[in-house]
């Protein structure tokens, strides 16, 4: 069984969908869901789902929403080591009106997760590590992210990490983001974000531009599907298209899906057309969670 070690955050997302028409002072209607999220969550839940062997690091508040989520984790199989701190757990907040997504973020507890936490022995026998691209950002989880790149890179373990969103690379500065992830060996970014780090507009040259400072990863591309690559090799895979759901965490799901499949097999196409499927299930539970 394939080990893989993962780290980052662990949050509550919640997800609503906009009325048409808001009036401040006013009650509406809607339709709001939460449910256990994080990118680094997401990603360690698609894993484990697939088969893996996950070993989760991270960070929760000792209130109720982290119990909840911790159990969550270890319902499904997961490796657990959450450090519990006095703060409130992590939460998102996605509004989403059918068009555009907009995210608020409370990191909470999250920013406490720190390097001595950290212990080399849940690295035992793992063969990859996974890295939300938040905890690269994050003043508090960066030392964390350090120390575990710094493990992963002394065992010979391949590292992936996906990508925060757009708004963010640029606060943090692209040439700094690119500098912080240079030890990572497989990156996973939607278009936008490919845009903001290449500076490239079309999706060929986005990868283009990745392949010479990322061995291999995936640029998805929402409707179209997604374009993938392992050095000089590409492979353009499609999807099938959902409407009107809100897309937390298909990119955690997406990037789970083929690394799973590629550390099994190591066939592009078919770890592309892996994570395409596992980022369909994540949608599809949106649409019909029963």
């Amino acid at each position: 069984m394939t080990r893989i070690v993962v780290l980052g955050d662990l949050n509550l997302d919640i997800s609503v969908s906009l009325p048409d028409r808001l009036i401040p002072g006013g009650e509406f209607r809607t339709e709001i869901l939460s449910a256990p999220g994080g990118a680094a969550a997401n990603f360690a839940c698609a894993a484990a789902r697939l088969g893996a062997e996950v070993v989760f690091i991270g960070c929760a508040g000792t209130d109720p929403v982290g119990d909840s989520l911790v159990a969550e984790l270890k319902k499904i199989k997961i490796e657990t080591h959450v450090k519990r701190v006095a703060l409130p757990t992590g939460t998102i907040i996605a509004l989403t009106d059918g068009v555009e997504r907009t995210m608020l973020c409370s990191r909470g507890a999250n920013d406490r997760l720190d390097a001595p936490f950290i212990n080399p022995s849940w690295f035992d026998g793992a063969r990859h590590l996974h890295l939300s691209g938040y905890a690269v950002l994050s003043s508090g989880q960066t030392a964390a992210a350090r120390r575990a790149l710094a493990i992963a890179k002394n065992a010979g373990m391949s590292i992936s990490l996906t990508a925060p969103p757009p708004n963010l690379i640029k606060n943090f500065g692209v040439d700094a983001f690119i500098g912080a992830i240079a030890s990572v060996d497989w990156l996973f970014l939607n278009r936008d974000e490919g845009k903001t780090i290449t500076g490239a507009e079309r999706a060929e040259d986005i990868v283009t531009v990745l392949s010479r400072k990322f061995t291999a990863g995936a640029l998805t591309l929402g409707k179209d599907g997604s374009l993938a690559w392992d050095g000089d090799d590409h492979d353009r895979s499609m999807t099938t298209p959902l409407a009107s759901v809100d897309s937390t965490g298909a990119g955690d799901a997406f990037a789970a899906g083929f690394i799973v499949d590629y550390l099994r097999h190591h066939d592009l196409g078919r770890a592309n057309r892996r994570a395409l499927d596992t980022a369909l299930v994540r949608l599809q539970r949106r649409v019909s969670p029963v």
